[in-house]
């Protein structure tokens, strides 16, 4: 993998992880399901000066608009409200990095290396410490601990569509985007009106703080166009088993974020965990087999 695309990768990670916060900002003022509606009503802005890319089929825009866009956010913030606390279902929503995975094995013939598989449960195993760490003590309901690994699914089938839908879709462009935020708007909307009301639409509209109006515009900006242009280009340009992983450090920063902006405690076994997590994706990353080669050579064995 290319240490630009590395880079990106983290990055990508680091953005939505710094989101968590970010949307405890915006969700004291916003329902969360008129924000999702929101959010994509702002972020489909650029099709009035972007054309539709020519490889983008309408199946793949609403595959992924409905499953990565809508799917993934409901499901989200009505576990949170069902009772899952926010750490918890940033860590147990990371499944959708595994189910990613195995439905491009079974879908798309997908066969990952072994040091891929090896990887992949060093960074399981570090996300298992980080949701350790989380809500001790706390009785989670059934329901809310379905609906937000029922995110984690939807998110990962939107996930093999971009995949398989290939370069070509240009998920990974601000046009690709923009056009799939046309998707769940209505939708969204829709289910605002019968879940929330027009009452509590309405109020809140109508009282937002500037503070809010800025971290809707945070969310638009980085959250969705630049990190979803970067996940686009990761999926369609590697195997899911390289690209997947990477989402797998959005708690890692998402803790970091909350320690840094909320104070929150950052535990050592959070670290501990942290610490698993990038160890399992150098495993993936890293060329061991160019690293043998160098080191033969060095050694001369």
């Amino acid at each position: 993998m290319r240490p630009l695309h590395i880079a990106l990768g983290i990055l990508t990670a680091a953005i939505w992880g710094f989101n968590f916060v970010v949307l405890k900002v915006a969700l004291e003022d916003l329902p969360p399901i008129l924000l999702t509606g929101i959010r994509f009503l702002l972020s489909c802005l650029p099709v009035l000066f972007l054309a539709k890319p020519v490889g983008l089929t309408w199946r793949s825009m609403i595959i992924v608009g409905l499953c990565t866009f809508l799917g993934q956010y409901v499901f989200l913030f009505a576990a949170m409200a069902a009772g899952m606390p926010a750490g918890l279902s940033s860590v147990t929503l990371q499944l959708q990095v595994f189910v990613t995975i195995l439905l491009s094995v079974l879908l798309t013939g997908e066969r990952p290396a072994m040091k891929q598989w090896i990887g992949g449960a060093v960074a399981l195993t570090g996300l298992g410490i980080i949701a350790s760490t989380v809500g001790q003590g706390s009785t989670i309901p059934a329901l809310a601990l379905g609906l937000v690994i029922a995110s984690a699914v939807t998110w990962a089938f939107g996930n093999v569509e971009v995949k398989r839908a290939g370069p070509s879709a240009q998920f990974g462009t601000l046009n690709g985007v923009a056009w799939t935020s046309l998707v769940p708007i209505l939708p969204a909307f829709a289910l605002s009106l019968v879940v929330e009301g027009p009452h509590l639409i309405y109020e809140s509209v109508t009282t937002l703080r500037p503070i809010t109006i800025a971290a809707v515009g945070f969310t638009v900006v980085f959250s969705t166009w630049l990190g979803f242009m970067i996940w686009g280009k990761l999926l369609s340009t590697y195997p899911s088993s390289i690209a997947a992983p990477f989402a797998l450090l959005v708690p890692v920063f998402g803790g970091l974020s909350a320690w840094l902006f909320l104070g929150e405690t950052l535990s050592p076994m959070r670290l501990i965990g942290s610490l698993v997590i990038f160890s399992g994706l150098a495993v993936i990353l890293l060329p061991v087999d160019k690293i043998m080669d160098w080191r033969n050579r060095i050694f001369g064995t």
